[in-house]
């Protein structure tokens, strides 16, 4: 039955790479909730990219600064430099004057801070409520000088086809994503209520609103950051450093944690860099230390370490070992603890998947430094020696 639906797709297909698009998204949505809908997605997104531009090794230039390019340019040599409080006013300067004419108009939960509802109301695995939600210069995309992009989306202009019979402008929504893992997981997750118009490159306001929030949250202006940090997350739901923002201010600042712990469960879901990962266990810890859960704590916070061996982890193992808790932890009582939870172990498989497909795909077609970098994000994710001997080879091959 998959093969035979996903056949069919094929066959529909025009050979035009624009229309192609159109019609392979509608179909992601369409088998959303099919009971092979993973198999069917795993195929219908390598159909998509491989009819995008990424894969015909078009590159066109961003010569064209807008505002929001240049202060970016201005305010992130300024946070890599510390001087935080200078970005932050330049920063302030800008967003008096500055008009977002790409905003998402969705309705959502502004703020989390009044909430009084208790987490084991939730039940996380059945949550279907939409879902609205720093190192700044490692996760921005702006246009630098004489730099390339891979032109993999095209900007979507209103024409004729964007007019219904009362003359009326289709409804849109505006997205932007850092990479195709993240439109894969956004289809696969989220997906469109509205006709999709993809942000340009030499327009990103999702930095601007994530760098915004970051600086905000720093300055402790929580109200504020939270603002700005679900402006970002509107224009791209799966960005788990986004989340875990958004994390951090509902963890100090709301009377309980229920926020919290779901939106750790979204950048458990979303993240593909093991800092985020570990960030999110070493969250969960937090969550069980709160609890009064211990035992289960030093759980968290033990695994978080095969992401990252950070030293907050290290801390509250010792504190949590200073309360007579045995934090010497083994991986099988690690696996059954955090699955007993309904918590996500380890990375998304669906990830994994999504980054062996790409990985290969370029490969396959020769473009070797974008197949070079899925591969990196793979194995730092898998330590897989085979993932290792790929590199090397396409190391040699560049």
């Amino acid at each position: 039955m998959t093969e035979e639906i996903i056949n069919q797709i094929k066959r529909n297909l025009s050979g035009n790479p624009d229309l192609d698009r159109d019609y392979l998204v509608s179909q992601l949505e369409f088998y959303k909730n099919h009971e092979s809908s993973y198999e069917i997605i795993k195929e219908i997104s390598k159909m998509i990219w491989q009819s995008l531009d990424f894969y015909q090794n078009q590159f066109e230039s961003d010569t064209n600064k807008t505002d929001i390019s240049l202060i970016l340019e201005e305010v992130i040599p300024l946070i890599e430099e510390n001087d935080n409080q200078i970005a932050l006013q330049k920063l302030d300067n800008f967003m008096e004057r500055f008009s977002d004419k790409y905003e998402n108009k969705e309705l959502h939960k502004e703020s989390d801070f009044k909430s009084n509802r208790s987490i084991r109301e939730i039940q996380y695995m059945k949550y279907e409520e939409n879902k609205l939600y720093r190192s700044p210069k490692s996760y921005v995309t702006y246009p630098k000088k004489k730099e390339k992009r891979v032109n993999w989306r095209k900007e979507v202009k209103i024409n004729k086809l964007d007019m219904v019979e009362n003359d009326s402008i289709v409804e849109k929504e505006y997205h932007s994503f850092s990479n195709p893992i993240e439109e894969v997981l956004f289809y696969q997750y989220v997906g469109l209520k509205k006709e999709l118009e993809y942000i340009p490159f030499n327009e990103p306001i999702f930095g601007l609103y994530y760098i915004y929030g970051c600086l905000l949250l720093d300055d402790d202006q929580y109200e504020k950051a939270e603002e700005y940090l679900l402006k970002a997350l509107r224009i791209n739901h799966v960005s788990s450093k986004t989340i875990l923002e958004l994390a951090d201010i509902y963890k100090s600042k709301t009377r309980t944690y229920n926020r919290f712990f779901l939106m750790n469960a979204d950048a458990l879901k979303y993240a593909y860099s093991n800092e985020d990962i570990a960030k999110a266990y070493r969250n969960f810890g937090f969550f069980y230390v709160e609890e009064n859960q211990l035992d289960v704590a030093a759980v968290f916070y033990d695994y978080s370490l095969n992401f990252d061996f950070n030293k907050k982890a290290l801390v509250e193992l010792e504190y949590l070992k200073s309360r007579g808790i045995n934090i010497e932890i083994d991986d099988e009582k690690a696996r059954d603890v955090i699955e007993s939870k309904n918590i996500q172990l380890g990375v998304n498989p669906f990830i994994l998947d999504t980054l062996r497909l790409i990985s290969a795909d370029l490969e396959n077609r020769n473009y070797y430094s974008g197949a070079l970098y899925f591969y990196r994000v793979l194995y730092d994710l898998t330590k897989d020696n085979s993932i290792l001997g790929k590199i090397n080879s396409l190391q040699n091959k560049i």
